[in-house]
């Protein structure tokens, strides 16, 4: 039994680099932390995700799985949301996070 749970938690570990690693590989700098997201909102740099989950509410029905936000490399950041639509497909969104503005989508 002990066993099986450090393998499992060795292969836990083996994982979390590659998922932390995703938004590095589009261009996208560090993710804010929970503060870090509300200080920008706050400050009026990002829009709030509760506006961009309205809209996507609207065009797509569902709700939202998962929302992180990124910063980019060239400055500003972006929001990443994976989104489930009212007939169950998984969408992933890229949003601006200054303007609201969706840049890509994938899945579903």
């Amino acid at each position: 039994m002990k066993r099986t749970l450090a393998l499992l938690a060795v292969l836990g570990l083996m994982q979390a680099p590659a998922a932390l690693a995703q938004g590095q590989d589009q261009g996208w700098g560090n993710q804010f932390s929970p503060g870090e997201a509300r200080e920008a909102v706050k400050e009026g740099r990002t829009v709030p995700l509760s506006k961009i989950f309205q809209s996507l509410k609207r065009e797509y029905g569902g709700y939202q799985l998962g929302a992180d936000l990124y910063s980019q490399d060239s400055g500003g950041a972006v929001y990443e949301i994976d989104w489930l639509t009212e007939d169950g497909r998984k969408v992933r969104v890229t949003v601006d996070a200054q303007t609201g503005a969706i840049i890509s989508r994938s899945g579903g």
